[in-house]
């Protein structure tokens, strides 16, 4: 698995500090994705669950090389509750994180990379935020989540994850406990612990002279 500097991200301004810092708007409910756009990521489906939203809700895209950025405006042009502002220096993404309300991680099925092998750098930063996060529920993923600290809905399935979004935004409870485990499970992966684990490793061999 990948890790996460928590130290980065574990930053003293307000969910609207940032949202201030980084032009968002106070009012809404933003329901945050970061990372490329490639199809095996799924950022499409919450793009079309943008479309089903229950109420005062806006998908926040971050992320995106320029090509793809642009195909991704222009196949979703018309939906009204989706902003998307493309590649971002990575020091932004903290207040990214913290301004958001859920951050989704809503890879595919579709692709045996993104169904069994991948780990993504997001999952470990939206870990380390302190911020519910909802899932497509993956092999891949569940490496590391659990219904502990995080909901999972049907990969691809838009609807679904509209429902689930919406279900998350009405339990605060439930919500705030998935967040506060999410960051426990944040300090496992730390680059420092994954440092120390490697020199255990390394001094733990009985080498042949």
């Amino acid at each position: 698995p990948d890790g996460v500097d928590l130290a980065q991200f574990d930053i003293s301004k307000s969910q609207a500090e940032c949202r201030k810092t980084l032009g968002l708007p106070q009012e809404k409910k933003i329901i945050l994705y970061a990372g490329h756009l490639y199809s095996w990521k799924g950022a499409q489906t919450l793009a079309e669950a943008s479309e089903h939203f229950p109420g005062n809700e806006l998908a926040v895209f971050v992320g995106g090389t320029d090509s793809d950025v642009k195909a991704f405006k222009d196949k979703n042009k018309g939906k009204k509750n989706i902003l998307v502002f493309g590649h971002r220096p990575h020091a932004e993404m903290p207040f990214f994180l913290k301004a958001a309300d859920i951050l989704v991680l809503p890879n595919s099925a579709k692709s045996d990379m993104s169904r069994l092998f991948t780990s993504p750098m997001k999952l470990f930063e939206y870990l380390s935020a302190q911020r519910p996060i909802i899932a497509s529920d993956l092999p891949s993923l569940r490496e590391i989540l659990d219904e502990n600290t995080s909901v999972f809905f049907e990969p691809d399935n838009a609807l679904d994850l509209a429902s689930k979004i919406g279900n998350l935004l009405e339990d605060e409870k439930a919500a705030k406990k998935i967040s506060d485990n999410a960051y426990q499970i944040a300090k496992r992966y730390t680059w420092n612990n994954r440092a120390e684990n490697i020199i255990k490793f390394i001094n733990s061999i009985d080498y042949v002279q």
